[in-house]
């Protein structure tokens, strides 16, 4: 009968060497070893030429998703070893946590099976190697693409339009077969792409520079070729583009003292300087959307809508101003929510019911368990005995009884460690407790006037980042309705027995249109 607790799911990865383990030696390998420990297979998720050192694989994220589901039904993943899972130490051992904490456990095929402390170094020793492994690959990857570029050859990809590849023999013989080398020539779009490109250096817009050349491309597309002007002015060029998979932050290319070029390896279709121009231009366009761009919005991350979808800083390129957007729909202007949300701060501070519904809050916390305390610290105790006594006996214990006393130390010691944090929060709440008991309703109205001081202080400075802090502080959450042009500000103050929050007695109205 399969259970729950038997049921198992294979994750299979095979990479673009050719050496690698194929698929289907995977699934045999892991088919038996399912079978040895009475592990029904109940899923796979497969990534079929996929790198172990991008996050980003399709069957990967589909399993970390099903991880995260209560109802999946599965509690083992069985893959063949730990590159399979990443070829980046930070990402496995992400893997391994999220496991951890949804009580799924791994199977590593090629990994020996000893008591948990050796089975840890082990595993952290291969992940290491793996992550070696992958960034010497990469640095012997990227060291021939380079060489290939300063020798005037394409670095592999796409012809960029108005070119078409043509292949060269180089001599060299890989697996029977000739070697072949790419570079660019002009091919029929050729002339339309000077075209374009011509009077966009000469300052024409987009559209027009489009009617000029006789054309009808995408207007998506033109930005890329645009950056490409240098391809075009007869240089081969590399490097141009940072790693896919880096935080969304980053620029997508990198600065141009980065990139490498060899020049004069085709026929050009515009000229050196026309080539200057047009990137001057993309790079100052650029800046200047950077510019806008990070503008800090002071309530994104708190401003929500009630069914929990968030509010994000968008900039209106059109009107120039910043703005909230919810989606792809509504847009409101953002400094007409945010002094709305400001304003009814400074109201909710100085009420004398918001300030009477706080001392009542704080002052009514439920009291620590004392004996619930003291019996986790004298356990935790007896631990920090038992295990000093047992380190001190190792040394001169035979090898047969060493490995059972090593897993009882590694039980003790995931023990003392889980207790030693349980002891804390406590210890915590405790201390909170006794201060709470200990205030007035006048050290409750200084509290509410000095938060909102010092989110006027900093506003006054000019530094956003410490207002957002500021509110952050003190703002749980932001309710705003898009329609209604209503909202209501949640605060941090809460009783956690109860999950009654402090929230705006009046709310705010931000003044629509945007």
């Amino acid at each position: 009968m399969t259970t729950e607790s038997n049921q198992a799911v294979l994750y299979l990865r095979s990479s673009k060497d050719r050496a690698d383990v194929s698929i289907d030696a995977q699934r045999r390998a892991l088919q038996s070893l399912a079978t040895d420990r009475r592990l029904d297979i109940v899923n796979e998720y497969v990534d079929a030429v996929e790198s172990g050192s991008d996050e980003d694989r399709p069957a990967f994220q589909c399993l970390l998703y099903d991880i995260k589901e209560s109802s999946r039904g599965w509690t083992w993943v069985l893959t063949l070893d730990t590159s399979r899972i990443a070829r980046r130490r930070q990402l496995a051992l992400f893997f391994e946590h999220e496991c951890e904490k949804r009580r799924v456990q791994i199977i590593y095929k090629n990994v020996p099976e000893t008591d948990a402390i050796t089975s840890m170094l082990l595993k952290s020793i291969l992940q290491a190697l793996d992550e070696w492994h992958s960034l010497t690959s990469k640095a012997k990857g990227l060291a021939g693409m380079a060489e290939n570029v300063r020798q005037g050859w394409r670095a592999g990809g796409r012809a960029p339009r108005g070119y078409r590849l043509t292949y060269e023999t180089t001599g060299a013989i890989r697996e029977g077969s000739p070697v072949l080398k790419s570079r660019l020539e002009p091919d029929e779009e050729a002339p339309k792409v000077a075209a374009y490109l011509s009077a966009r250096a000469a300052g024409l817009r987009r559209a027009a520079a489009l009617k000029l050349a006789e054309v009808d491309w995408p207007v998506a597309s033109l930005n890329g070729l645009e950056w490409q002007a240098l391809t075009y002015a007869g240089h081969t060029v590399w490097n141009v583009h940072n790693e896919k998979g880096l935080q969304a932050e980053r620029e997508r290319r990198r600065p141009r003292a980065e990139w490498v070029i060899t020049r004069d390896t085709h026929t050009p279709l515009i000229s050196e300087d026309e080539a200057e121009t047009i990137l001057t231009r993309l790079a100052d366009k650029r800046q200047e959307r950077t510019s806008k761009r990070s503008h800090n919005y002071l309530l994104t991350g708190l401003l929500f809508t009630e069914d929990g979808t968030m509010w994000s800083g968008d900039w209106d390129y059109r009107s120039d101003v910043p703005m909230y957007r919810l989606g792809k729909g509504k847009r409101v202007r953002a400094h007409v929510v945010d002094q709305a949300v400001l304003s009814c701060i400074e109201a909710d501070l100085k009420n004398e019911t918001v300030a009477q519904r706080l001392m009542h809050t704080l002052t009514t916390q439920p009291a620590v368990d004392g004996r619930k305390l003291s019996g986790l610290e004298r356990r935790h105790a007896t631990l920090n005995q038992r295990i000093e006594g047992l380190v001190r006996m190792m040394p001169d214990m035979e090898s047969d009884v060493l490995a059972p006393v090593q897993r009882t130390l590694s039980a003790y010691d995931m023990e003392r460690k889980s207790l030693a944090v349980e002891i804390k929060r406590l210890k915590d709440e405790l201390d909170q407790h006794q201060a709470a008991s200990a205030i007035t309703l006048d050290d409750v109205r200084r509290l509410l006037s000095s938060l909102f001081e010092e989110i006027q202080t900093s506003l006054l400075s000019g530094n956003v980042e410490t207002t957002k802090a500021a509110i952050g502080s003190l703002v749980e959450r932001i309710e705003l309705d898009p329609t209604a042009a209503r909202g209501i500000v949640y605060y941090r103050i809460s009783r956690p027995a109860t999950g009654i929050k402090l929230a705006s007695p009046r709310g705010f109205e931000p003044l629509y249109p945007p």
